[in-house]
């Protein structure tokens, strides 16, 4: 399964303005390219902030197409808002949720936060690329993209301009140093 992470960041790296959950601080050439993006994929999986942080938008726009996958530490508490092959929750760490998705025989998934998700499918090896867009605001704190101490190297794919001040970074992950 290609599995590709898609994030907006402030320019000294957080994903979150403060302990505001969601990327309220994105652009709108950033909205733009990632709601066209999404409809490239087949499945997106985020985690439960992230889903509380955009859930009036997602319950808003269903997509019956286009399966969105919740991780959580308690998926019964959402029991409402579930919808089988379209909106469900998990309480999986992301690695076996990634390849429970593949096993459905899902081809292309958005990991579209946060940091936990995109740093368990760099460690299992199942990050095939990660795109950030960069936006031109810092925070000084704020979740980040990866967590832990760790290292991971990438090589660059591209870059593309989405708007006067917003830049799009596409890397690939090198195989992790032993």
């Amino acid at each position: 399964m290609e599995t590709i992470a898609i994030a907006v960041m402030s320019i000294d790296g957080c994903l979150t303005k403060h302990d505001i959950e969601g990327p309220g601080f994105a652009s709108e050439a950033d909205q733009r390219f990632f709601s066209r993006s999404l409809r490239t994929f087949d499945c997106a999986l985020m985690g439960g902030a992230s889903f509380r942080a955009a859930r009036d938008r997602i319950l808003a726009n269903p997509r019956p197409n286009h399966l969105r996958m919740v991780l959580t530490r308690d998926p019964s508490r959402f029991t409402a808002d579930a919808k089988p092959g379209e909106l469900e929750f998990r309480s999986d760490a992301p690695a076996p949720a990634i390849r429970h998705l593949a096993d459905r025989g899902l081809r292309r998934c958005a990991l579209v936060g946060g940091g936990r998700l995109i740093t368990g499918a760099l460690q299992a090896g199942l990050l095939s690329e990660l795109w950030i867009t960069l936006e031109p605001v810092a925070f000084g704190e704020g979740s980040r993209l990866v967590e832990g101490r760790f290292e991971f190297a990438f090589d660059l794919l591209g870059t593309e301009i989405l708007g006067p001040s917003t830049l799009l970074i596409r890397y690939k992950p090198r195989v992790r140093p032993t």
